[in-house]
């Protein structure tokens, strides 16, 4: 049934090839910096920060030496 409904409305399945190439989303595009910052926001328990990233989403990586490591 899937297959001919596929058919139908002209829908091409990605083969398992191309699947394993998408690797789940979007993380290849983030344009986070990677590395330590010395301005960034911190939680409550000074473990877990974040930074802005130069487009303005946020990054999160852990409080290392009194930086932000990404």
């Amino acid at each position: 049934m899937k297959k001919m409904m596929n058919s139908i409305s002209g829908i091409k399945t990605l083969s398992k090839s191309s699947q394993k190439e998408i690797k789940g989303g979007m993380l290849g595009l983030s344009d986070c910096q990677r590395g330590c910052h010395r301005f960034y926001l911190v939680d409550i328990d000074g473990v877990n920060c974040a930074v802005p990233s130069p487009s303005g989403a946020v990054c999160f990586g852990t409080v290392q030496n009194g930086q932000c490591c990404i």
